[in-house]
């Protein structure tokens, strides 16, 4: 081996290590570039007399420079990330919504009940009940308002969660490709195409979980959710998605077979598509959801309160608000059918339900706790449903979707449009016995409380209700009152104990006033023999505030939730827990953040393109070049001096 065959390799080897550094320059700016590094080996030397000659140096391999462990990390780290950040972007605008005290249904609750009130302190005012009417109006408006955002926010998330699948669909046939590519050139350091299929690999990480295994020919498998193949080497599978059969708000996502689709929504976890499914199931369907049942429990007290009483012209009050019924989805295909209504608005709990025949027996899921329990065929009573089950034709797997309160904001709408039609008044009245002159008849000083209706039943009554004092029998006689047993109030005037005052009905005789209204009231003070109080419907209610006071008095009252919150109570509930998890999920993405810059960062101090470096390498290799080209210039010049020797 001559010393121009050396200096030749030198220059070759030292142009491979110039053309590498020039190309790790070039790209240092690229996204998922690996800078390279060019191996030099020492050629084989000749054996001589001498001894072994070197014969140069030649290039081994061109060295990609990358760590599997913590490309790995970083692909993890990024999916959690996505995840995070998805599930805070939604949790974000939800909690902008339902947080502003602006445009929040709070605002809108109390300025209903302040008109209210307004209406309690002046009964016979006109205006005071237009404006009972309009902030009613504005109240429903606002929960329209609020299931309009709910529904936007759900299409939204539909549709990027469309988007999401087309780009998965996307790279996972572009890996597939490149695993192709990197099968027909294995064996030759594709580096560049190495680089190109891991930064697939990495955006495929930010839109769902992935495992990543590598086959022995270089080619990667890629599984998602929990195991399920998108990327077997040079195929890729495709998936769809499609509107739930049981809820058709609800997209699903679905993988793509010869045979036909399976649904993997629930096996789907991390990366953008897995926290607006999060988001999704924790914050969107529940808050939309306590949002109906403020809207129904409140719909449903007020209009029990109001049929109680009487509108400005005497009649009896009609229901205030329309408001729907249980929302009940099913998939095509049930053999078994159900029929749910509502047994007591008061126990609802807010939450969805699913039930399910097993083929032994049907399984009811609160999907809110993932709590269960068995149903009976026929009629069954739970959380304030009543769920009926006619189990013919029932087969396994046919399931229902309960939804008690979805679209009760929705529904919600208000029926009267006449101030006078509200029932401030109560039905009835009570005053003491006088004479036809107006004078009062009773020598003794004691008072009844004007009675409270619960129903409507036996009302209005046929004649007046003569509550009479029988000094000797201690107590009041009822007269055209409820029948034997029950026509007596015991009533002892000389117990200080019982003079405070007594509430009837008692607990001794719950049932006493049912056919009568239901009413209730109280004695105070002390009786003379003889004195009686009349009972008897109110013809006069213009100026009667009682019903209207009952009606603001459902404001404060622990009604919903089993008798535990208010309608206030329940909203504040539904926004502080929306936000609290969005701030929680913040500090769980900034954290994450932070755990994704350093594994990038180590990940950088491998593989990224250090210019000041390259910069350094590009000088010592062009000047082991210019050396090289000397050694070849040297041999010519011997050469040159050897043929004019033998020339002469």
């Amino acid at each position: 081996m001559s010393i121009l065959s050396i200096g030749v390799s030198a220059l070759n080897a030292n142009r491979h290590a110039l053309d590498t550094t020039g190309h790790n320059i070039a790209n240092v700016n690229t996204e998922g570039f690996s800078r390279q590094r060019v191996d030099f080996v020492t050629r084989e030397p000749s054996f001589s007399a001498l001894g072994y000659l070197g014969n140069g140096v030649e290039t081994s391999n061109v060295v990609r420079q990358y760590d599997q462990f913590i490309s790995s990390q970083v692909r993890a780290s990024q999916s959690v990330t996505s995840e995070l950040q998805a599930y805070y972007n939604g949790a974000r605008q939800l909690n902008n919504l339902v947080a502003d005290p602006d445009v929040g249904i709070q605002p809108t609750m109390q300025n209903f009940f302040n008109a209210m009130q307004a209406l309690a302190d002046d009964p016979a005012s006109v205006p005071a009940r237009q404006l009972v009417l309009a902030e009613a109006e504005s109240m429903v408006d606002r929960f329209h308002y609020f299931d309009n955002q709910f529904d936007s926010a759900r299409n939204t998330l539909n549709e990027q969660i469309n988007f999401s699948v087309t780009e998965i669909n996307r790279l996972a046939e572009d890996i597939a490709t490149i695993n192709n590519d990197i099968k027909n050139a294995y064996g030759s350091a594709p580096n560049d195409l190495l680089d190109k299929r891991d930064q697939l690999v990495n955006d495929l990480s930010e839109l769902v979980d992935i495992q990543v295994l590598q086959q022995n020919d270089g080619a990667y498998n890629v599984f998602i959710g929990k195991g399920q193949p998108l990327v077997m080497a040079y195929d890729a599978a495709t998936l769809t998605t499609q509107a739930s059969a049981v809820d058709p708000s609800h997209l699903e996502i679905a993988f793509n077979f010869s045979f036909g689709t399976q649904i993997v929504t629930d096996q789907i976890s991390g990366g953008s598509i897995g926290g607006m499914l999060r988001y999704r199931e924790e914050i969107l369907d529940p808050a939309q959801n306590r949002i109906g049942l403020v809207a129904l429990g409140m719909a449903n007290d007020l209009n029990a309160q109001h049929q109680l009483g009487l509108d400005l012209d005497g009649l009896a009050g009609t229901a205030l608000f329309a408001s729907g019924s249980v929302s009940v989805l099913e998939p095509p295909g049930n053999g078994s059918s159900i029929t749910v209504a509502y047994n007591d608005i008061d126990n609802l709990t807010g939450n969805d339900y699913q039930l399910l025949y097993d083929g032994t027996d049907f399984i009811l899921e609160n999907l809110a706790d993932g709590s269960t329990q068995t149903l009976a065929a026929g009629l069954n009573t739970v959380d304030g449903l009543d769920i009926s089950i006619n189990p013919a034709g029932a087969t396994a797997g046919d399931t229902f979707l309960i939804q008690p309160t979805r679209n009760a904001a929705a529904s919600l709408d208000l029926l009267v449009s006449d101030g006078r039609r509200l029932a401030a008044a109560s039905p009835l009245q009570v005053r003491p016995a006088m004479d036809a002159a107006g004078n009062a008849l009773n020598t003794g000083d004691a008072t009844i409380t004007q009675p409270a209706n619960s129903n409507i039943t036996g009302l209005p009554l046929a004649a007046d209700m003569q509550l009479v004092y029988n000094a000797a029998a201690g107590g009041f006689d009822i007269v055209n009152g409820p029948a034997a047993p029950d026509d007596f109030i015991p009533y002892d005037a000389t117990d200080p104990t019982v003079i405070i005052g007594v509430n009837y009905p008692t607990t001794a005789n719950p049932t006493q006033f049912d056919t009568f209204g239901g009413i209730s009231f109280s004695i105070s003070g002390v009786p003379a023999d003889g004195d009686t109080f009349l009972i008897g419907n109110n013809t006069s209610g213009s100026s009667d505030n009682r019903n209207a006071l009952s009606l603001v008095d459902l404001q404060t009252m622990d009604g919903l939730l089993g008798g535990t919150a208010t309608y206030d109570e329940i909203y504040a509930q539904m926004v502080s827990d929306v936000g609290s998890k969005t701030h929680h999920a913040e500090l769980n993405l900034a954290a994450q953040e932070s755990l994704l810059d350093r594994t990038r960062d180590a990940m950088q101090e491998i593989s990224g393109v250090n210019l000041d470096e390259e910069a350094a390498k590009l000088i010592q290799y062009q000047q082991a070049y210019q050396a090289s080209a000397q050694i070849i210039s040297a041999a010519s010049t011997l050469f040159d001096t050897l043929i004019n020797a033998v020339r002469r």
